[in-house]
């Protein structure tokens, strides 16, 4: 049994299941879900169970064993100590979000996973299994149906534009600047005939005033709020092309996109700090960096 310690909104609950899903297929077992850590409500953690909305039958479980070990973690300072601890329990926590860990193809058919396994090595060799599983469940109706028909009948592009919970000062993800929009815009542009833009933002207003999208044909969704967040990635994911913020949501938006000829166009910053450079697996290999 490998049992998955599920944290974060949806793109990130999506990687999560993502590593447990191949590990335990890798041995033929069974994957379940615990949430512990989404029930605590605590500020940093104000999120539900998202996955509700695909194709996924993982049974929920809930775990005192569980409920001890990531307390216990939160109160060790040395990752080195709490690498050791938790391997020793049966607990498998991956040191860096981005970076693949290779410890991670040496676990045992009796693991619990607890992180964030934001890269495609952990998953990579099941991704049919997964666009099986990350299948939306409800048919889309009114307004989204409407906007399924253009994204079908025109070379659609995504444009995904995050802002709001970003702009806390304790968020460690910064407010891609409007530049970036530009140059993936124009990037786009000049490699398909007559793109049309499907803007998706938790700001609409200040999109519409910093981003001039005059000289394109173009469509803002701004109404799928709440429980119904979760049909922007589905209509994300129909559009031929892509342009992704610094956000798990929209990665998935893109991934999930099968259009084989499809253009990715991901931010060459996601965490405050970085450099440009990514680790190896994070994004696929036939997305663009701007």
């Amino acid at each position: 049994m490998i049992t998955l310690i599920i944290s974060g909104g949806l793109g990130n609950q999506m990687f999560e299941y993502a590593a447990g899903r191949a590990l335990s297929l890798r041995h033929r077992t069974n994957l379940s879900i615990d949430l512990y850590i989404l029930n605590k409500k605590t500020k940093a953690t104000i999120r539900n169970y998202e996955l509700i909305v695909f194709n996924i039958e993982t049974p929920i479980t809930s775990s005192i064993f569980n409920k001890i070990a990531v307390k216990g973690f939160g109160l060790l300072k040395s990752s080195n100590t709490r690498r050791i601890l938790l391997s020793n329990t049966g607990i498998f926590r991956d040191e860096k979000a981005q970076c693949y860990d290779s410890r991670f193809k040496k676990l045992s058919e009796k693991m619990t996973l607890f992180g964030y396994f934001q890269n495609e090595n952990y998953f990579r060799d099941i991704s049919e299994q997964l666009r099986t599983d990350f299948t939306f469940q409800a048919p889309l109706i009114g307004r989204n149906d409407e906007i399924r028909s253009l994204i079908e009948l025109n070379t659609s592009v995504s444009i995904h534009i995050r802002r709001g919970d970003y702009s806390n000062t304790n968020s460690n993800l910064p407010i891609l600047d409007i530049s970036h929009y530009k140059k993936a815009i124009e990037y786009i542009s000049s490699q398909i005939s007559n793109p049309y833009f499907f803007i998706f933002s938790d700001d609409i207003d200040w999109v519409k005033n910093n981003l001039d999208l005059s000289d394109s044909n173009h469509q803002f969704i701004d109404w799928n709020k709440n429980k119904n967040s979760y049909i922007d990635m589905q209509l994300m994911s129909l559009c031929k092309h892509n342009i992704i913020a610094n956000s798990s949501f929209s990665w998935w938006g893109a991934w999930l996109n099968t259009n084989p000829d499809k253009l990715v166009i991901a931010p060459d910053k996601w965490y405050k700090g970085d450099n440009g450079i990514y680790p190896d697996g994070f994004l696929p290999k036939e997305w663009i960096v701007l």
